[in-house]
């Protein structure tokens, strides 16, 4: 490190926020900032400058500070209209000064402060903060004296001068390391970079800020006023340069061999007070982009492939000789860690629940899950998820993300909602990014999403996925996909399975695809890369007036093949039975059905897995009928290729679908054909939303088409008018 200046100066930093809407003065120094490269460096007379400071409501600095006798006072506390703001800094130095407080005083120094969007205490200034409290004895949580507030605690051996008396402080920031002495002694420090520094991080209040504590041009320092009189003398501002080529101190050092979360969190089975959550341990970060091209073969060169039981030939056949698996293009493979879980109320982070360690092995895919049990009815969850190796017990990787629980029976509460179909990596329409889906309905801010299937296709190229091996892979890269990873880490799912990432195209009982059987395709899906459920469909209330059914449309189904009649079912005895009574019994205003495959249609003639079509008549015809005699019911599926709203012409059912999840995926028909039973059609991507509200009188359901940029293109609202 080498000393380039040194000055006296006043500084002010306090790790939250300040409520008051920016000033003019505050927006003023921010463009400043922003046209210069490097902060200005006051003089030596600029901390005791009454005009130097500004509070950070816009008012002058004497109205709540006196400046005297090279002492700066906060003689009218105000509970924060009294914070005080620097002009834009330098982001690396050191800083000295003494204070001393009054009895019952809460006050400390924020510095590399900035603001961090209005989604951070409504775009309030926010920096790492040296507290300063007045505290028991013996005090060194996150929010005493001295510590690195909310992120590191104080050394237990810490010397503190009670109120009254003067103390001495010093921070050091320098660079990614941060350092804090009280009255002479090293008593906190910290690296912000690394799997540590996202952990304290993720739990802290200062969560989604982004590169927080982290050195930026234009960052200043905050005086805080927190409640109480405080007195400040004898700053000393040193300016530092950080240098790139000194090593960081031990806390930053991290593991290089893993492992990682390059798949992130999953999600599914919410209801009022559980839910199951679903990570996989990686060997990298990410997936790997520059990766070797696999072997491309035609349609008719995979199906006589797909005939083969024999894993080594399948592997040949597509992956270049001398190259590995995780050495193709996409790659995400797995490692064996460990894993645990810490998960609390995003307000409530002191009734954090944290999981023991669990192993990751490559039986599983070192996949984890946790049921998670006891939770709160319309609360939203953080979700962490820590990562080590095996035999070491340094953290390797962290990941934050979030669910909703669905609100109480009883509960008038809008509900937004998605639903999404046809997704895989060769089709995706973002680049390397994924969906473009992805952006946009984060932006919507769901409360739930249903994927209703085709989440990726085993039976297209690049590879032909006729292995376990190659199955997984495929998994792993669709869920490496930075957008579709942040996602579905943070955002309440539901996950239906098709054929096409079942086994293959129209599949059932007793088939097989390569190596794999029906059998070891299902509880791949229901056991492994998803979290489990002991049934695979299930009805959930989501406040008064809505209710949703996901189906199982592949586990139970007679092979199409079979000749139609009673007998023949998609749905297998036990669930139609389970749909039915469950659909009479419920007082939801609004009954929705999550299929994975159409029930109205109209349909292709040559499809041959669904009830809008004759192969599976028998079956359609009584869910329409028994459907068609409750008020409200709506059908929204998956599965088909274009976009749609239709009416079943003999019993009036609603069926929208939601289309495929990329322009690069929309087929199967004809732009224009429009059916007498059709109320919307679009062939292209994009998916479906839903916004349950409530006015004056009853609740209403409004149903939307959306292209993948967002835009609406139908709209329908329920109930209809006569």
């Amino acid at each position: 490190m080498q000393l380039q200046s040194s000055i006296v100066l006043a500084w002010v930093l306090g790790i939250l926020a300040v409520g008051s809407p920016p000033s003019a003065y505050a927006e003023q120094e921010d463009a400043n900032a922003t046209a210069s490269s490097s902060a200005s460096t006051p003089n030596s007379d600029s901390f005791y400058s009454a005009d130097w400071w500004q509070t950070t409501g816009g008012q002058p600095a004497t109205e709540y500070w006196e400046f005297t006798d090279g002492e700066l006072h906060l003689q009218k506390p105000q509970g924060g209209k009294a914070t005080l703001v620097s002009p834009p800094l330098p982001p690396h130095f050191e800083l000295t000064w003494q204070w001393k407080i009054e009895d019952g005083c809460n006050t400390g120094l924020k510095y590399r402060v900035r603001r961090f969007g209005k989604s951070m205490f409504s775009n309030s200034y926010l920096g790492i903060e040296y507290q300063i409290i007045d505290e028991p004895p013996g005090s060194h949580s996150k929010g005493s004296t001295a510590s690195i507030y909310d992120l590191q605690g104080p050394s237990e051996s810490k010397t503190l001068h009670p109120p009254g008396q003067w103390n001495q402080s010093r921070v050091v920031a320098v660079g990614q390391q941060l350092k804090h002495y009280l009255n002479g002694e090293l008593v906190a420090e910290v690296v912000t970079q690394g799997p540590e520094w996202d952990l304290r991080m993720a739990m802290s209040k200062f969560y989604g800020a982004k590169d927080f504590g982290r050195p930026a041009d234009g960052d200043r320092i905050m005086l805080t006023d927190h409640g109480g009189k405080a007195v400040y003398k004898n700053f000393q501002f040193v300016v530092k340069q950080a240098d790139e080529k000194a090593p960081e101190s031990a806390l930053s050092s991290t593991p290089s061999d893993g492992p990682y979360l390059g798949n992130g969190i999953k999600n599914s089975w919410a209801d009022q007070s559980s839910i199951v959550i679903w990570t996989r341990t990686t060997e990298s970060p990410e997936l790997l982009s520059e990766g070797t091209k696999f072997i491309s073969l035609s349609t008719s060169k995979a199906g006589k492939l797909s005939k083969s039981t024999d894993e080594a030939e399948i592997h040949r056949a597509q992956i270049p000789e001398g190259k590995e698996l995780k050495e193709m293009f996409g790659a995400c493979p797995s490692q064996p860690g460990r894993v645990r879980l810490t998960y609390f109320p995003t307000k409530q982070r002191k009734n954090a629940v944290v999981t023991e360690w669990k192993t990751t092995t490559s039986e599983s895919d070192c996949t984890a899950q946790w049921k998670l049990e006891g939770l709160k009815p319309g609360t939203q969850y953080a979700a962490i998820v820590e990562a080590r190796s095996v035999d070491d017990d340094v953290t390797t990787a962290v990941l934050r993300g979030g669910f909703e629980t669905a609100p109480s029976i009883t509960k008038e509460q809008p509900i937004k909602f998605c639903i999404t179909t046809c997704h895989d990596f060769i089709r995706r329409d973002n680049g390397m990014q994924g969906h473009k889906i992805y952006p946009v309905m984060r932006q919507m801010n769901p409360d739930f999403i249903v994927h209703a299937g085709d989440i990726e296709y085993y039976d297209k190229p690049d590879p032909w996925a006729m292995t376990k091996p190659l199955m997984r892979f495929k998994w792993g890269r669709i869920f490496a996909l930075p957008t579709n990873r942040e996602f579905y880490s943070n955002t309440t799912s539901y996950f239906i399975k098709d054929d096409h990432d079942t086994l293959k195209n129209d599949c059932w009982v007793g088939q097989r695809y390569g190596t794999v059987s029906f059998k070891e395709g299902v509880e791949l899906f229901n056991n492994e890369q998803f979290p489990s459920h002991p049934k695979r469909y299930t009805s959930v209330r989501w406040g008064k007036a809505l209710e949703i059914w996901i189906l199982e449309g592949r586990d139970f189904r007679s092979p199409n093949s079979m000749k139609d009649g009673p007998e023949k079912s998609i749905l297998g005895a036990e669930q139609k039975a389970w749909l039915l009574q469950s659909l009479r019994e419920s007082d939801a205003t609004f009954k929705v059905i999550c299929s994975p495959t159409p029930i109205v249609g109209p349909d292709r003639k040559n499809k041959r897995d669904n009830h809008a079509n004759d192969i599976f008549e028998h079956e359609g015809n009584e869910i329409r009928e028994a459907l068609s005699e409750l008020e409200n019911v709506i059908v929204l599926c998956g599965d088909r290729h274009w976009q749609y709203a239709s009416t079943d012409p003999d019993t009036g059912l609603w069926e929208f679908g939601c289309g495929p999840g990329s322009e690069e995926h929309q087929l199967g028909w004809k732009e224009g054909d429009e059916r007498p039973m059709h109320r919307f059609l679009r062939v292209a991507g994009g998916f479906l939303s839903g916004r349950l509200s409530y006015g004056d009188g009853e609740p209403t359901l409004v149903l939307r088409h959306h292209t993948v940029t967002g835009e609406e293109v139908s709209r329908f609202k329920f109930p209809m008018a006569e």
